[in-house]
Order: structure tokens, then sequence, then C-alpha cells
């Protein structure tokens, strides 16, 4: 595990940027937990999460279960609230807003065109699902990522397949390797990574997962 943590420390000391997949896997139960685990802010790209937006009553990016915490039909997300509205008004402490350059914003349009079907499929064959290209959020970061060779975080399958067919240069990271991090680094415990992991991610905020982590 020693040597695990290694190989992963030189990759998250990298500047990271995150999608809104492993975005919410973390804030929703810890406004602060990814700030523990960097050690610094994640970056995040407007199109996640836009500096400006929260100063507004309302934040759209945050995610709709800002909104929804404050239905009663949702009464569910009441708990998470709190950590969303923490995390967003942390700018500078808890995250930081990076803007995409022009060629960032191409890339990105491109990422998430139907047009990227055809290439995706010629290079990686196996990859046999009919949506591949990238929602807007994950190919903005993604196109952040590629250019200034950061590290990506995200935990959506289907974008881990599509950056590693095109970009296998880009490092990805995903929620489990990131508190498998945080215990090596004595951030948690591994019973607190399981029990966050297992309990709060998967059973209670819905995250789907073929496997657990033990304790």
């Amino acid at each position: 595990m020693a040597a695990y943590a290694t190989v992963l420390l030189g990759v998250l000391n990298r500047p990271c940027i995150a999608d809104t997949s492993l975005l919410n896997n973390f804030v929703h139960s810890s406004a602060y937990m990814l700030e523990r685990i960097l050690r610094r802010p994640i970056r995040l790209s407007p199109t996640v999460l836009d500096a400006r937006e929260t100063r507004l009553p309302e934040f759209p990016r945050v995610q709709p279960s800002f909104y929804m915490s404050r239905s009663t039909e949702h009464a569910a997300y009441g708990e998470i609230a709190p950590f969303i509205q923490s995390f967003a008004l942390g700018v500078g402490d808890r995250w930081e807003p990076v803007e995409p350059d022009s060629n960032e914003l191409a890339l990105a349009s491109r990422l998430s065109s139907r047009e990227i079907r055809e290439e995706v499929r010629t290079v990686c064959p196996g990859i046999s699902r009919k949506k591949v290209e990238l929602d807007s959020g994950e190919a903005e970061a993604a196109a952040i990522a590629a250019t200034r060779g950061w590290t990506f975080l995200t935990d959506d399958q289907a974008s881990v397949e599509f950056l590693r067919c095109l970009y296998p240069n880009i490092p990805i990271q995903r929620t489990c390797t990131l508190l498998l991090y945080a215990v090596e680094r004595e951030v948690l415990s591994c019973e607190e990574a399981a029990d966050r992991f297992n309990r709060r991610i998967v059973e209670e905020l819905g995250f789907w997962a073929f496997r657990r982590l033990a304790k």
C-alpha cells in the first residue's frame, strides 16, 4: 500500500480538477473532505461551479439537490444542503475557480459533440455504448486536464473509458482511490473510509458501485 500511495502522491501533487460526479460523492457527505485529502483546494471549471453564482441567492450549478433539499418532496436532501452551501461559499479555501481559455473551450465543445463518437469507436472499438460523448461539465474539466497536464477526478465510468481511450496520458482518480489514499496518509481510518463509502456514499446517497470497501 505504501508504494501505491507514493504513486498516488505524485499524481495528486499535480493540480487536480474534478467533475460533478466525484464532487457530489465528497461534498454531499462533507464540505471539507476533499480539502483534507488533497491538502489544498480542488479546482473547478465554471460549468461545474461558477464562483459568480455563489453570490446569488440560489446556486444553480451546485447540483439540483441543493434545490431539492428545500422541497418537501425531497426531504432526504435536507441533510446535505449545509454541506453543499458551505462548500460553495468556500471559494479560495475549499475550491478554486479555473477559467478555460479559447482552445480549451473548443476542445470541450468537441468532446461533448456527437461527432466524437466515430473517433472513439475507431480508436477503441470495445466501447459499445451509444452515447460516448461527455456532458458539458465533464467535457470542460477534461479539456482543461488534457491541455494543462492536470489530474482529472471523476467517478463516471463512461468518462473514464472515454478519456482512457483518447487521452491515455491524463491521470484519472476516482472516489475509492482517494479514500484509500486518505487512509494511507492517515486522514481517515480504514473503518471511517469504508463507512463513508459503503454507508454514506453508496447506501444513503445512492451512488452505484459494484463492490464495497473492506474495513
